[in-house]
């Protein structure tokens, strides 16, 4: 029997409204799957410029006005150090930063002890495994410490290593220090420019 041309035309609607359906909800499907991507990379932004509001106050400590170092940003460096196993800070991950402005990268890392006492049993301790090769550094002895500029102060109670691609300007490093821990007073430095011996010295005013 054959099917009437009015019947097989109405099943060919039928047919092409199913299709379309189906095709309709399958790119409703593939928009719903994007718009579940979109909003993650949007919290991920977010995230990294709240962590970037929150280390501002960091920042602003090297640019005030007493201290006067020219930096532009700041992240956090979470590489690990020897110094840590010694460290008495309660949040050792914000001690150590990349600092960045035009001329070059600068890190700088802080250590906090309890005394004077676990101060220099750290200090001793990074002297006679000091940097990547954990080279044994003789006390006042003349020698290459880094393949960059770099300074270390040692304080009362903590220590302050500064590496960067640029020069160091230690009188404002000095101030930062006496800035941000007024009563943990610099007792010595050891300075090292790129490419040249370091040099040990103690500031005239302290003594060990």
């Amino acid at each position: 029997m054959k099917a009437h041309p009015t019947s097989l035309f109405y099943i060919s609607l039928l047919f092409i409204g199913a299709l379309s359906a189906r095709c309709s909800n399958h790119s409703k499907e593939k928009i719903e799957a994007f718009e579940d991507i979109r909003p993650n990379k949007t919290k991920k932004e977010t995230s990294s410029l709240t962590d970037q509001d929150t280390l501002l106050p960091y920042l602003a400590r090297y640019k005030n006005d007493s201290v006067a170092l020219a930096f532009d940003s700041i992240r956090l460096d979470q590489r690990l150090h020897f110094l840590d196993r010694f460290s008495n800070g309660k949040q050792p991950n914000k001690t150590r930063f990349e600092l960045s402005n035009r001329a070059g990268k600068t890190y700088v890392g802080e250590w906090k002890f309890k005394d004077t006492l676990a101060r220099k049993n750290a200090l001793f301790n990074w002297l006679d495994h000091f940097g990547p090769e954990e080279k044994q550094l003789t006390w006042f002895g003349r020698s290459k410490i880094s393949s960059e500029n770099m300074l270390v102060l040692i304080n009362k109670t903590s220590i302050i290593q500064v590496n960067s691609t640029t020069t160091l300007e230690v009188k404002k490093w000095l101030n930062y220090q006496k800035y941000s821990n007024p009563k943990d007073s610099t007792i010595l430095i050891i300075e090292q420019a790129k490419g040249k011996l370091c040099r040990w010295t103690r500031p005239l005013t302290n003594t060990k």
